[in-house]
């Protein structure tokens, strides 16, 4: 089925940018100046069309989250899904590019298709991203483009060193300073675990990237459905990171209804029944409801933030509060609160 074959629907998803390295202190501030009920994540709910893609979710994240779209990204299974589909094997990740995963070639520039902002509305430019028909024109997400490039790379490599564990290596290194790490023999690309061929050989994209042409809700299985195991949909979460530097991390995950979010009056039912109407006659995601307050690029991930909000909310020096929250426009950060159906 064409996506233009697609029934569109409102589906709701909640996204939630969290962090495990947020101390109590920090959490503190997230609470008490963050707007964060939990302190430890901000979370949006939202509705979007039954159709679309990752890439788009990655623009629509951009703007619900207050980011500027200037650094790299990838979305990836949870760890033990990622396990159990690939079995820890070259063949096994090799046989799903092209249908969950991206090609090795990929991450050069191809992702990056229409990220074409140059100068105007920004804000505008984001919006035209997430707001439907949805095209993806990345060419190495072609299937047979895709199957193409990961098997020129098994072609490649018929014969490859297996270097051992590189904490095998470290531990003899210990009781022997002058100690090199061990060959323990020679196999094909394609026979090697992902371990072997990752101290083998260093590719740039890694295997863990979803394909951005993937439609949310074909990858994407309710939080409390239970899975088949074979096709679609392989899991119950999926996470966004973005900024490999900060590491942002959204964690995303599909609800089959908006029955808890009326219910503790975060939205009333004449909100959500707008917002599906928005989702089918413009084709475009909405923001039920937002805990939390904006973040912005080059703050050091959700611990830099809280120390951020700490530093101009409880200064110790007000010149340099002032100048944090100069820095902070400069980024596009705005502290004024926007109803959540205007976020997007």
């Amino acid at each position: 089925m064409t996506k233009m074959q697609r029934e569109i629907k409102p589906v709701r998803l909640r996204l939630e940018l969290i962090s495990d390295y947020c101390h109590s202190d920090e959490k503190v501030m997230l609470k008490r100046y963050g707007e964060s009920s939990s302190g430890d994540r901000i979370t949006r709910e939202v509705l979007i069309p039954s159709d679309m893609t990752l890439h788009v979710l990655h623009y629509a994240m951009q703007k619900l989250f207050g980011w500027q779209n200037s650094h790299l990204r990838q979305f990836n299974l949870p760890k033990d899904v990622y396990q159990e589909l690939t079995q820890g094997t070259v063949k096994g990740w090799s046989d799903l590019v092209g249908v969950l995963f991206q090609p090795p070639s990929e991450a050069e520039h191809d992702v990056f298709w229409d990220d074409d902002y140059d100068s105007g509305n920004f804000n505008a430019w984001l919006r035209r991203k997430y707001t439907g028909p949805y095209q993806y024109g990345g060419y190495f997400e072609q299937s047979d483009v895709a199957r193409a490039d990961v098997n020129q790379l098994l072609d490649r490599f018929e014969e490859l060193e297996i270097q051992e564990p590189f904490s095998d290596y470290l531990k003899r290194k210990q009781t022997d300073p002058a100690a090199k790490p061990k060959v323990l023999g020679k196999k094909a690309l394609v026979d090697m675990t992902l371990d072997e061929m990752n101290a083998a050989i260093v590719m740039e994209s890694g295997t863990e990237s979803l394909m951005e042409s993937l439609v949310i809700t074909d990858v994407l299985g309710y939080a409390d459905e239970e899975l088949s195991g074979s096709g679609f949909p392989v899991t119950q979460a999926l996470y966004y990171e973005y900024d490999y530097g900060d590491s942002w991390i959204v964690k995303v995950t599909k609800l089959e209804s908006c029955e808890d979010l009326v219910a503790d009056h975060s939205v009333t039912q004449e909100e959500v029944d707008a917002a599906r109407e928005v989702v089918l006659t413009k084709h475009k995601p909405v923001c039920l409801s937002r805990d939390g307050v904006d973040v912005m690029d080059d703050v050091g991930g959700l611990s830099g933030f809280a120390n951020f909000l700490r530093a101009i909310n409880e200064p110790e020096d007000k010149e340099e509060a002032a100048d944090f929250r100069r820095w902070a426009r400069s980024m596009g950060w705005k502290q004024k609160k926007i109803v959540p159906k205007k976020m997007l």
